[in-house]
């Protein structure tokens, strides 16, 4: 496995004696890629009492992963940690990540939190933490794209989306709002990538209209962004745009940007599991930018929802702005092999934007919720982000 310097102090793993097969095969995966782990018994000091040494290991740390199963609950020094780690980390002093492991009721403090699923496959669970910790995790002999580590201030952070089949598209029956363009649904399989966490920013374009002498967006004053609005995500940008901006930063540093295709866009914003909105299936005017949210000012800043989070850690992917993928307009099932992922196409030919924005209602918020448009068109509440992956091959069935 290969290594790659991150700021984690340690990883300190809280588990039952009953789970110790999976939590030491986590710690040795997570020491090959360079992290320093805290694990019992092996982390205790000769002569050191328990107590002493969960509490020295917990403040040595910068993360503290709960492995959940059955016996976790059951086990009084899961619960003693997991206590101290939460309350560490409202102090701003640690980050805690439960990993779903086995079927068992998730302990009330931990129902907010986004959790790691080890359930079906511990490859992908792996690939998805390794994403989580800012790590490049490794399969095998090949190395996942995984968070990749911006260089330069006005790169995105990536967050990896493992691969594997989703659930793309609805059925009217299970979602009432579901428009005829989403049915129905069917499964997709997508290889490994990786999504930026919010859509690029007013900021970081503005780098690209400097540099590369792009025309800058309407309502810019001169090449700079409206005041306060540094933050928020660029708007006013066509689809032309958008693939210019990804060719300029892929050149400047050397990283494979592009614009996502719907499937990929989607599969980041909802997991694997079919939800209607990125954080479950009940809608919460609360968790996003939409025109129920009453703030009528146009689009926030990213980041502005955390709780909005989708269940990879994707931000801002319900309302704010709508977001230009690269894929043509087309019918269902998705199908990558049919020309819709053919990037060269007249002006005339449709793409497909997702997400909604701040103008639009809930409906349009929805993860499989799809809009159309001219890659020349223009709109205050159009932008997008970008995605990174070695290829771009997808199979539906």
């Amino acid at each position: 496995m290969a290594t790659q310097k991150t700021s984690i102090r340690h990883v300190f793993i809280s588990h039952a004696t009953e789970d110790a097969e999976l939590a030491h095969r986590l710690a040795d995966d997570l020491r090959r890629l360079g992290v320093p782990i805290w694990i019992a018994p092996e982390s205790i000091r000769p002569g050191e009492s328990w107590v002493d040494a969960i509490e020295r290991g917990l403040g040595e740390s910068s993360h503290t992963l709960v492995v959940l199963t059955p016996a976790a609950l059951e086990s009084r020094w899961v619960k003693k940690e997991t206590n101290v780690a939460i309350a560490l980390e409202r102090e701003g002093r640690m980050e805690v990540i439960p990993l779903n492991v086995q079927p068992c009721d998730v302990p009330l403090l931990l129902k907010s939190y986004q959790m790691v699923s080890f359930r079906r496959e511990y490859d992908a669970g792996f690939s998805q933490l390794a994403g989580m910790l800012g790590l490049r995790a490794v399969q095998g002999e090949k190395e996942l794209p995984a968070a990749i580590s911006p260089r330069q201030p006005f790169e995105p952070e990536m967050v990896l989306i493992p691969a594997g089949e989703f659930t793309m598209g609805s059925e009217p029956n299970e979602d009432g709002d579901a428009r005829s363009d989403e049915l129905f649904r069917h499964a997709v399989y997508l290889p490994d990538y990786s999504m930026a966490k919010t859509p690029v920013t007013n900021a970081q374009y503005a780098v690209f209209v400097e540099t590369a002498g792009r025309k800058p967006p309407t309502g810019w004053e001169g090449k700079n962004p409206p005041q306060g609005k540094e933050d928020a995500p660029v708007v006013w940008v066509t689809w032309y745009d958008a693939v210019a901006y990804c060719k300029w930063l892929a050149e400047a540093t050397d990283q494979p940007y592009r614009l996502p295709s719907e499937a990929e866009w989607e599969k980041a914003a909802r997991g694997t599991d079919g939800r209607i909105y990125p954080w479950g299936n009940e809608w919460d005017a609360g968790r996003c930018n939409t025109s129920e949210s009453g703030k009528g000012g146009g689009a926030t800043p990213v980041g502005s929802y955390p709780q909005g989070a989708s269940p990879y850690g994707v931000l801002d992917m319900a309302g704010n702005v709508w977001e230009w993928t690269r894929s043509k307009y087309k019918g269902y099932p998705y199908d990558p092999a049919d020309g819709r992922e053919n990037s060269g196409a007249a002006a005339d030919v449709l793409r497909v934007l997702r997400g909604g924005s701040w103008f639009d209602s809930r409906n349009y918020a929805r993860c499989a919720a799809r809009r159309r448009g001219r890659p020349d068109g223009l709109w205050s509440s159009m932008g997008f982000r970008l995605c990174v992956s070695s290829s771009s091959p997808a199979s539906t069935r």
